[in-house]
Formats: C-alpha cells, sequence, structure tokens
C-alpha cells in the first residue's frame, strides 16, 4: 500500500485529508468529543489496523513494528493491544428486525401494488397479505403490534382513516433516534473511505464513486436538484433493494457467501462565501470521478 513504506506522503493527500477532517471535527466538537478523547480513540485504531493489516508474512506482529508504522508510542501500544476487545454490537449488529420488516415491504411481490410499490396493508392477515403476514414471516418471537407501534411512532409508518397502514417514502432513513443515526453515519462514512481509499491506492477493479457538483446556484435551483435526486436517488436505492433481496435468497446456504455490498448516495448544500476574484467564473463544474 502506497505510504506504507517509510515515505512521506503526498501534499496533495495531506490537503484532502484536511479538507475531510473538518466536517468530522465539526460534528465531535458538536456532540462533545474533545480533542483528548479523540487522540486516545485514534491510538487504539492506529494499532488496530497496523496489526490487521500491516504484518509481514510469515512473521509476529511486534508491539515494535507497529510503533514504527504508527509512531504511537510502544508503551501505549502494549497497553492497548493487552486491553480486553471493545465490543461493537451496534456497528456489527444485523439490521433490525424493524429494518427487515420495511425491506421486504419494498421488495416482496406480495406487500406490492401494479407499479411496484409497497402497497397499504391492512394490521391483520384476513385472507391476504398484511402487517402480520410481514413480521411473521421474519420472526414469531414479537408481537406485530409491539413492532407497529414503534414504527408508527417512529414516523416510518402511517395509519390511515379507514385502518390500513401505509409505509412512509423516506422509511429507509432513520429520525429521531440517535443510535440508528449514528450506526449509519459510521457504516455509511466508513465504507465511502475504504472504496474511495482504494481508488486513491490503485486498487483494482476501482469501485464505482462519481460525484457531480456544481457551484454559483440560486436556493431555487438547488432546490429543484434535491428534489430531482430524492426522487432518483429512491427509484434507484429501491431497485438495487429488490435484486439484492432476490440474490441474497438465491445464495442462502452457499459456502461461498460471506460478502458484503454497500450502495450509497448522498447530496449536500451549503452557501459559500463570496469570492470577488471568481465573479465572472463558469458555471460550475461537471459530473467528476475519482
Amino acid at each position: 500500500m502506497a505510504g506504507s513504506t517509510g515515505a512521506a506522503p503526498p501534499p496533495a493527500l495531506l490537503t484532502a485529508v484536511r479538507r475531510l477532517l473538518v466536517p468530522l471535527v465539526r460534528t465531535l466538537v458538536g456532540f462533545g468529543i474533545s480533542w483528548p478523547m479523540l487522540a486516545n480513540l485514534l491510538k487504539s485504531v492506529y494499532v488496530e489496523v497496523a496489526e490487521r493489516g500491516f504484518a509481514l508474512p510469515g512473521k509476529p506482529m511486534t508491539d515494535s513494528r507497529i510503533t514504527l508504522l504508527t509512531g504511537v508510542h510502544r508503551k501505549d501500544v502494549s497497553q492497548i493491544r493487552s486491553a480486553p476487545p471493545v465490543a461493537e454490537a451496534a456497528a456489527a449488529a444485523a439490521p433490525s428486525l424493524g429494518a427487515q420488516v420495511l425491506s421486504r415491504w419494498l421488495t416482496e411481490a406480495a406487500f406490492l401494488d401494479a407499479d411496484g410499490r409497497p402497497r397499504p396493508l391492512p394490521r391483520v392477515s384476513d385472507g391476504e397479505a398484511g402487517f402480520e403476514t410481514l413480521v411473521t414471516g421474519i420472526s414469531k418471537d414479537i408481537r406485530p403490534r409491539a413492532l407497529l407501534d414503534e414504527l408508527l411512532h417512529a414516523g416510518l409508518v402511517t395509519e390511515r382513516p379507514d385502518g390500513l397502514l401505509d409505509l412512509a417514502e423516506a422509511a429507509h432513513v432513520p429520525r429521531g433516534d440517535l443510535d440508528k443515526l449514528a450506526y449509519y453515519y459510521g457504516r455509511n462514512l466508513a465504507d465511502h473511505l475504504a472504496a474511495s481509499g482504494h481508488n486513491l491506492a490503485g486498487g483494482a477493479p476501482p469501485f464505482l464513486e462519481r460525484a457531480l457538483a456544481y457551484d454559483r446556484l440560486s436556493p431555487d435551483s438547488v432546490a429543484v436538484l434535491r428534489r430531482e435526486a430524492d426522487r432518483l436517488g429512491m427509484a434507484m436505492l429501491v431497485e438495487l433493494n429488490r435484486l439484492a433481496a432476490d440474490l441474497a435468497d438465491g445464495d442462502a446456504g452457499r459456502d461461498d457467501a460471506g460478502h458484503r455490498f454497500t450502495a450509497g448516495l448522498y447530496l449536500y448544500d451549503e452557501e459559500e462565501a463570496a469570492d470577488p476574484a471568481r465573479h465572472d467564473a463558469g458555471s460550475g463544474e461537471g459530473a467528476a470521478a475519482s
């Protein structure tokens, strides 16, 4: 891997790292995570990454080698390596039952209308697929009513006056639950960084990573772009989710079914500070690939 030979890191990479750290540190400060707290966390992560990914073939990883690779003091390395492993249940947890239920509602034909969209469901399955069927098809260890109450409270499902249940348009986005939001924050950004790092190091084949960036736009234009990105992005994710569910069913029981797959989508906008030197600049950038 580039940079593991002792050579000075490329200045362009340091600039890029500083840029990506700015929004990270903004979030950390906003949640009261101070520099000493982050520094301790970084030490353990540096040791973990070096131990897992930079061992020499046929040789045990020593504290001295980890210190050489990371710059973490040998005493700290020894303490970190001898400490009991930190439980990371939240990061490693399987999708919650609620997430599985919502995914099934979005993908299985019995719960879709003629246009392939999630159809309204009755609470009780009385001769037709309903919410009760949806839940018990995944687990019989929880009462459908208890799960429904949770989904209604979270705004992921709504109830019509006639008693039918609708899946909210943004049901795949957790709202108001810091634990879930933090889980997706870590998972999604970690996978994005891993894909970008793979591409940056010349990994083959490269991961798909595309971005569109325009500046000098009005708030009205940004609102149009956000609405269209939401519409197109949701359509893409629903279709990929349907395909992934079908493939996962076919892979059940295979010895080589040990891979995971993530496909993501994001958008961002902000008001930029005026730059007099750019008063006659072009209208923006086009699609860019890493």
